[in-house]
């Protein structure tokens, strides 16, 4: 199994928590100015999630030429 990136990590627990707090507010409190707060915390997530991504492949990429 290969090993993902902590940015990876981060940026997939934090949308997912980000979410569930997100629809939270919308439903269950119906608080109408909680989508402007959310506005900046997906973004921030979305890069992390972004940058993992990009770099748990480049370090996938360097393992399997490694090998060879």
């Amino acid at each position: 199994m290969r090993k993902l990136h902590p940015f990876f990590i981060i940026g997939t627990v934090g949308m997912i928590i980000t979410s569930i707090l997100h629809i939270f507010l919308t439903l269950g409190l119906s608080i109408p100015s909680a989508h402007s707060s959310f506005y900046v915390i997906y973004p921030i997530f979305i890069a992390f999630l972004a940058i993992g991504f990009g770099l748990t492949l480049k370090n996938q990429r360097e393992l399997e030429t490694a090998k060879q």
